[in-house]
């Protein structure tokens, strides 16, 4: 049985705002998200408003990380989004529904924006609290000010990407940025009221993978969880992905048996069912790993995130996915996670 609209979002404000236990929340999160892929093989339609967005309110990035296809395209001129489009977006986010999470990140680093936790403060404020919000981020950039802002701001979750239990390693995979500064500032974080709602991040890939299990206890012994990732040619546009993925063989076990339950159960990548990508300018992208910007599906200065979102040329891209016709498609005619389905 489904849940109706308003039921579904009277539970997640009750346990977001009432109970206030994050594992809940998150647990609930991950429920509605598998429901919608479930759902869409037999009702052959999308939920009718996306559930996680990934907004870029600054197309920049301090770093150049060999994982990133950023670092062959840093000539890009510095552009920012205007606070009456980011305005917008969230004033029909807020107006749709509740049970949403608006991560501010795509495709940059966050903290570039110095307005980045007023604009969580309007978040917040426009829905109540309801809404909630994250961001991914290096950490370099964060201060005392920072740090001040970021506690202040309600944000829910910060997560920081790493990919390394070694300086050497760090500065290898992570180039332009700061390894120390990195380790002092978390460590700040840590020692706030903050601390609960700090993760860390591993992309394992080559040069890491025999850091990963030092990595894990580190972050345990500090009560900190740890998401794990392994990396992407980021939908073809990663020139050296060949030379910085692991072979099969190097996979863990856990990691091949849940690959092999995904492709059984879903058949399908979950990011045209739950994710809406907006870049800088309005424009609505497939796939936050689309570096190149290979498909554009509309622009939200001009449509509405509903009408994007149930467009015919949205549900054509699913239909496709699901057929399994991925060479038909822009974006995922060259992912390396589709092949791997496949």
């Amino acid at each position: 049985m489904s849940l109706s609209k308003d039921v579904s979002e009277k539970i997640f404000f009750i346990v977001n705002n009432k109970i206030r236990i994050r594992e809940i929340t998150n647990i609930y999160r991950t429920i509605l998200s598998f429901k919608r892929e479930i759902e869409y093989p037999i009702k052959k339609k999308p939920y009718y408003f996306p559930y996680l967005f990934q907004i870029q309110t600054v197309n920049q990035c301090n770093g150049s990380c060999l994982m990133c296809p950023n670092k062959k395209i840093k000539s890009k001129k510095p552009e920012k989004m205007s606070d009456e489009l980011f305005k917008k977006i969230i004033q029909e986010i807020v107006k749709e529904s509740k049970t949403t999470l608006v991560l501010l990140y795509l495709q940059n680093e966050p903290l570039i924006d110095d307005e980045l936790f007023q604009k969580i403060k309007l978040i917040k404020k426009l829905s109540n609290d309801v809404i909630a919000t994250s961001f991914i981020t290096n950490g370099v950039l964060f201060n005392d000010k920072k740090i001040k802002e970021l506690i202040e701001s309600k944000n829910d979750y910060v997560y920081f990407s790493i990919d390394a239990f070694t300086e050497e390693t760090y500065n290898r995979i992570r180039q332009g940025v700061d390894f120390k500064k990195l380790q002092f500032n978390i460590d700040k974080i840590l020692n706030t009221s903050y601390k609960k709602n700090v993760y860390v991040e591993f992309v394992v890939q080559r040069d890491n993978i025999l850091e990963y299990k030092k990595f894990v206890q580190y972050w345990k012994k500090k009560k900190v969880p740890v998401l794990v990732n392994y990396i992407t040619n980021r939908s073809g546009d990663l020139d050296d992905y060949n030379e910085l993925s692991l072979k099969n063989v190097e996979i863990s076990k856990v990691q091949r048996l849940k690959s092999l339950l995904y492709k059984k159960i879903i058949k399908c990548c979950h990011i045209p069912l739950s994710c809406f990508n907006i870049l800088y300018n309005g424009d609505v992208i497939l796939c936050c790993n689309d570096y190149s910007h290979k498909l554009v599906l509309g622009n939200v200065k001009t449509q509405s995130i509903k009408e994007i979102w149930n467009s015919k040329k949205y549900q054509e891209i699913r239909r496709l996915l699901y057929e399994g016709s991925y060479e038909k498609i822009p974006v995922c005619r060259n992912c390396s996670t589709l092949m791997e389905k496949n």
